[in-house]
């Protein structure tokens, strides 16, 4: 998707750990979902799981601050695609 020329970047959530406080259950459903699956969008696991994005994005800030998950950017292209 595109915002005024920009492109927007696909964001991915992976697993880091169980963090020691308590969790809702369907944060927990998150990180257990991240933990058996591997990276995914925000949107993925919202349509996986059956939540709202807005949902989702919520609880995943709250379990990255609690350093249960990770976000990073994967890039669309690798580098190779960028030669001859």
């Amino acid at each position: 998707m595109a915002f005024g020329g920009l492109i927007a970047l696909p964001f991915f959530w992976r697993f880091r750990r169980f963090p020691e406080g308590v969790l809702d259950r369907r944060q927990l459903q998150i990180l257990v979902f991240l933990r058996n699956n591997g990276p995914h969008t925000s949107s993925e696991i919202a349509r996986t799981l059956g939540y709202s994005v807005q949902f989702t994005r919520r609880a995943l800030q709250i379990l990255r601050r609690m350093g249960a998950v990770e976000v990073y950017l994967k890039p669309s292209r690798s580098l190779e695609d960028y030669g001859e």
